[in-house]
Formats: structure tokens, C-alpha cells, sequence
């Protein structure tokens, strides 16, 4: 049977015989497959495909899996078998992987920082993926992004609490400098991960993801203990959430720290992981060139060796525009992924005219935008400028201007998905029917707040994407007053301390923090007053006693009843969410490029390209 990520998963087995291959649980939140529709329609709303579909696939590229079923089940018993995971490699019948080649695809930038504790901009983290492997212990599973596969973690079990829970460590495993991987090495990276280290070293950002743990230890040198203060039904899941590859060898950076270098980062050490490629180069604003290692310990499901290409060079090319027309003149193999360089509705009519069936364009899932607010301190510390904000804010107006009418007006959860309120377009400030009115009683909520006039606020932004600040100051111009909003610009590193220190009063519609919209577990830290780092500032417990109601709830009719409740409590009784919208986001590949299934969620799902392989 299939474990639900709504139930207890508390089980699941690597397969016998075959490394890298294994039985996986059904992806935590089961309800993800209606988001797929939902992400896919249009403003307009009209029937569509799931988001992994291509427009236009190539002859020899797999067809992702098809979603699962949405509706809500009972949970399973404490103990299930999970059903087995997807083949690795899908390719059609006759046609088989090739091995060697380089591809080459478009990325927007250099990082920031190589280290995905502190920064998780795609920038870092797409390059990042081949190097240190997609996730951790556990992962979505290539072909069904709602399913959970093992990963280093070939199998793992909980006491029928849901507070214990137990990962066997796969064996096999070699870190780039030929060290074997060992549970030791695990549990030192997610203490480092959830408390930071001596030499200035903080939690990382994604510390309060994993939720309430109380310990790790290591039991029999193989397996891998977490005991939780409170129950968190779905805790897998937590494992597998973005930006939780291991990037930080032990062996090399743990007698960095003792001689006080806490902030040490994975470039320092030479990019030492265990994914299945290595660093061969980086070219700063030039190239970033990862090559096959030899020693990687995945097999696809007939046993070949992962991965299939030679390398992969990502080519930093900081203008979409030139990378349209690298990708028109057989440059490369892949478009550049993240906003602003997403195809437009005339470039993806230009590549169907152009290529034919020479190239397949993918629709990536979004992640949803939300406009960052700090709460904890004045004048957004008062719920009726929270509310004045939200209410005056047009979604569809951002939709036309930053999503070029690609996309739909969000709450909380993914519009179509079992948690969200089915009438939260009818809401203050998402309903366009009602939007005079509301700007009405915006102007009115702010003058008796005190600001009759508007007040000054900064609007904090990474440098060179700007345009959905740009977007917000003059949306809000009319509400807050010509001249009062002004733009902070800063380098990624800068904006990430300065979220982190709460150095903001807003922050621009953003399309990351608050990620994976179908999962209250994986949405809880973007809200979580105890969060340092959310885009969400406040001081409200009631809103993380709320989501630990729903982590340990195990009935899923209980579970929607609460998320629903909390959307409402977020968005329209505390005003601490100000959510915009899902983007409908395209990338285009040429036909060579196969073996690679769409993510269903989050784009940056079966980033090691571990099953890629080219027709040459």
C-alpha cells in the first residue's frame, strides 16, 4: 500500500540487489497533485495540464508521471510498506541512455555564496545540485515529485509517537576526495545545520524547517537517530525539503571551525560532495564546469551506472535576452531557470515557430510570491497597516506587469489545493470585484492608524532583479504617499543578513521563503515567529502553535479544517500574509536533452541531472 504524506510513513527499504534504487514513501502531502492544475491554468482559470508536462516533448524525452489522486485519505497504520519508487531513467521502449557529453545550460549569475545554509537563491543552489547531491537522506522521487525516495538514507522507520525517528545510512557512499560517507559525517552537518558553530557561525536558514528536535545521535555506527520534542507526522518529509544537500565534509571543515573559521564554505574546501559530479572549474562571471565522478554510488533501475553525461557547464549569462538568442543559435542545450529569465509568451511562440520538434519547452513549477513584511516593529507592528497594505495591493496588476499575465492570485496555500479556502479570491484586497471599495477602506485603516498621510518605508531588494519592487512602490504610491517608498538594492549576501537581522519594513514580492505551498510542515517556517531568517517578521505564537497542531494531527480531514483555518488567521484576521500569487514559469530545452523528468514542485526538484543523458 502507499504511505501517505498525510499519515505516519514510518517506513521505507532500500531495493535488494541494486544500489541508488529503492522503495519510496508517497511524497508527505498527497493534495499536490491538484495544485499541479492549479499552477498550470492560466488568470483565466481554463482546464489544464500538469505543470511537468511539456508543451512540446521530444521523441526520446520522458513523459513525467502523472500526479497522483488528491483527495485526502485516512492515515495508514503506524507501520506501511511503501510502494516502489519510479523508474530512475524513464526512456521510451527501444531507445536507450547514451553516456558522454557535455551540456551546456544558461545560468543567471554567479553565487553569491556557495553555501546553501546561507544562501538559497538559484544561483547557488542550481550549481549546487550536481556537486552535493539533490537533498539529504531523503528526496521527492525524479519521476513523481509527490512521492519520497530514499536517498543517503536508504530506509527509516518511527515509534508510533511520530517523536523517534530512525535513518539507516546507505553504505557505498564516497565523498569527491575518495573518504567514505559515514553516519558521523551526517549528524555533525545537521548539528551544524540547526545550532551553527563557535567563530561567528549562526543556524542556517533552513534550521527552523526541521521542526522541534531535541537530539541526534548515531546507533550502530550506520543508523541515524532524531528524537523531536513534539510529534511531526510527516518529519521525512522535512528532510527532503530544498536546499538540504550535504555541502560540508567533517573531515575538512570541522578542524576549520575549531581554529575559529565557523563561517567556513564549501569553496573553501574545494566543493567536496558526494553528488554525482565534481567541480572541474569556476570561471567567475564566465562558466562554472562540473565533471562526472567515477565514484558516485547511484544506479538507475537496470542497473547502469549514474550518471550518463561527461559534465555539465552552466554558462553565466546575467542578460535573458542574450540568453534567448544563445539558445537560438545552438549555444545551448538549456535556457536560463529563475526570475527574469523565464520565456515570455513571444519567445515561447519564436522557439515552437523556429525549432519544431528540435526542441520541447517544460513548465516549471513556481514557487508563489509573497510581499515580505516586518511585523515586528512599527508602523507594520499595527494590524490595521498590515491590513491597509493588503487590501490595496492589486494582485492583478502584478500578475500583467512582473508575470507578463502568466500566473493567478495566491493565499497561503496554492489556489486548488485541499488547504486553501475554496472563496479566498472573495477576500479583501485578492477580489478585483471589490478593489475600489477596498482601496476605500485601506486609505481608512491607515488614518486611523495614525498615518493619514502615508509614512516612509524601505523596500528591501536583491540588486539587478528589482522589478517587482519597482512594481510595489508604485502600486502602493497611493496609499503610502508619492515619494515615501524608496528602494534598497543590495548584493544577496547583504539582503539575506539584513532579512536574517530584520533590518526592513517590506520586502519585494519574492518568489522564494515561503516555498512549497501544499505542505503546512514545509510551509511552517516561512511563518514561524521563531524564524530569524522568514520574510515574515512577528511576534504572534498562536501562529506556530498552529502549525504544530496540524504536524501532529494524523486524521486528514482535521488536517484541512486547520490549514484552512490558519490561512484565514494569516491572511485576513492578523493581516501577516501578504501573498500575491503562483507563476505559470517555462524553460526551453532542446530535443537532444533527455532522461531529465520535470519537477512537479519546486524548481529546483532532480537539480543533479544524474539521469540526464544526451542524443548525439
Amino acid at each position: 500500500m502507499w504511505t501517505t504524506l498525510n499519515g505516519l510513513g514510518r517506513k521505507g527499504k532500500g531495493q535488494k540487489g541494486v544500489r541508488g534504487q529503492g522503495h519510496g514513501l508517497r511524497h508527505l502531502v498527497l493534495p499536490w497533485s491538484l495544485l499541479l492544475v492549479a499552477l498550470a491554468a492560466g488568470a483565466c482559470g481554463e482546464a489544464a495540464q500538469p505543470a511537468a508536462t511539456p508543451t512540446r516533448p521530444p521523441a526520446v524525452a520522458a513523459t513525467p508521471t502523472t500526479a497522483p489522486t488528491a483527495t485526502p485519505t485516512t492515515a495508514p497504520a503506524v507501520v506501511a510498506t511503501p510502494t516502489r519508487a519510479p523508474t530512475a531513467t524513464p526512456t521510451p521502449a527501444g531507445v536507450q541512455p547514451k553516456y558522454g557529453g557535455v551540456a551546456a545550460f544558461a545560468h543567471r549569475g554567479d553565487p553569491s555564496s556557495w553555501d546553501s545554509m546561507f544562501d538559497t537563491n538559484v544561483n547557488t543552489t542550481l550549481p549546487d545540485a550536481p556537486i552535493f547531491g539533490d537533498r539529504a537522506l531523503l528526496k521527492p522521487c525524479r519521476n513523481n515529485s509527490f512521492q519520497l525516495c530514499p536517498y543517503l538514507a536508504e530506509s527509516w522507520e518511527s515509534n508510533s509517537e511520530a517523536t523517534v525517528w530512525t535513518f539507516k545510512v546507505r553504505e557505498g557512499v564516497f565523498w569527491h576526495d575518495g573518504k567514505a560517507l559515514a553516519a558521523d559525517d551526517i549528524k555533525w552537518w545537521l548539528e551544524l545545520l540547526i545550532n551553527g558553530a563557535p567563530g561567528g557561525r549562526p543556524p542556517a536558514k533552513q534550521a527552523a524547517t526541521l521542526g522541534p528536535v531535541q537530539g541526534i545521535e548515531v546507533v550502530g555506527g550506520s543508523r541515524l537517530r532524531i528524537t523531536l520534542l513534539t510529534p511531526v507526522v510527516q518529519f521525512p518529509a522535512l528532510l527532503s525539503s530544498p536546499n538540504l544537500s550535504i555541502q560540508h565534509p567533517r573531515h575538512l571543515m570541522q578542524s576549520q571551525i575549531e581554529k575559529g573559521n565557523g563561517t567556513v564554505a564549501p569553496n573553501e574546501v574545494g566543493w567536496v560532495g558526494t553528488g554525482p559530479f565534481k567541480m572541474a572549474k569556476y570561471d567567475k562571471g564566465v562558466v562554472i564546469r562540473v565533471r562526472k565522478f567515477d565514484r558516485y554510488w547511484e544506479k538507475d533501475e537496470q542497473g547502469r551506472q549514474l550518471p550518463f553525461l561527461d559534465g555539465i557547464d552552466f554558462v553565466i549569462m546575467t542578460e535573458g535576452s542574450s540568453v534567448f538568442a544563445a539558445f537560438r543559435t545552438g549555444r545551448l542545450h538549456r535556457t536560463a531557470v529563475g526570475e527574469g529569465f523565464y520565456l515570455v509568451p513571444q519567445q515561447r511562440e519564436i522557439i515552437k515557430r523556429e525549432f519544431g520538434d528540435q526542441a520541447w519547452i517544460a513548465k516549471y513549477p513556481p514557487f508563489g510570491s509573497l510581499t515580505g513584511i516586518n511585523a515586528s516593529k512599527p508602523p507594520m507592528s499595527d494590524v490595521r497597516v498590515r491590513q491597509a497594505v493588503s487590501m490595496w495591493l492589486d494582485r492583478n496588476s502584478y500578475i500583467r506587469a512582473v508575470y507578463n499575465g502568466d500566473g493567478e492570485p495566491a493565499a497561503v496555500f496554492a489556489p486548488g489545493s485541499p488547504y486553501a479556502n475554496p472563496g479566498f479570491i472573495e477576500w479583501p484586497g485578492w477580489n478585483p470585484k471589490t478593489k475600489e471599495q477596498d482601496r476605500k477602506r485601506a486609505r481608512e485603516l491607515l488614518a486611523e492608524a495614525g498615518y493619514p498621510t502615508g509614512f516612509k518605508a524601505t523596500v528591501l531588494a536583491r540588486a539587478g532583479r528589482t522589478g517587482s519592487a519597482e512594481w510595489l512602490v508604485g502600486d502602493l504610491a497611493g496609499l503610502l504617499g508619492e515619494g515615501n517608498l524608496r528602494i534598497a538594492a543590495v548584493d544577496s549576501a547583504t539582503y539575506t543578513n539584513r532579512i536574517c537581522q530584520g533590518d526592513f519594513d517590506l520586502i519585494q514580492p519574492v518568489s522564494a521563503g515561503v516555498i512549497d505551498r501544499d505542505s503546512p510542515e514545509l510551509l511552517a517556517a516561512g511563518y514561524s515567529s521563531k524564524n530569524r531568517c522568514s520574510y515574515v517578521k512577528h511576534n504572534d505564537e498562536k501562529v506556530d502553535k498552529a502549525f504544530e497542531r496540524i504536524a501532529a494531527t494524523r486524521d486528514d480531514k482535521e488536517r484541512v479544517r486547520l490549514a484552512q483555518e490558519l490561512e484565514r488567521y494569516l491572511s485576513i484576521e492578523t493581516w501577516l500574509a501578504v501573498n500575491m500569487s503562483v507563476e505559470a514559469v517555462y524553460v526551453a530545452y532542446k530535443s537532444e536533452v533527455n532522461g531529465w523528468p520535470v519537477p512537479q514542485w519546486n524548481p529546483t526538484n532532480n537539480g543533479d541531472y544524474a539521469t540526464t543523458w544526451l542524443a548525439r
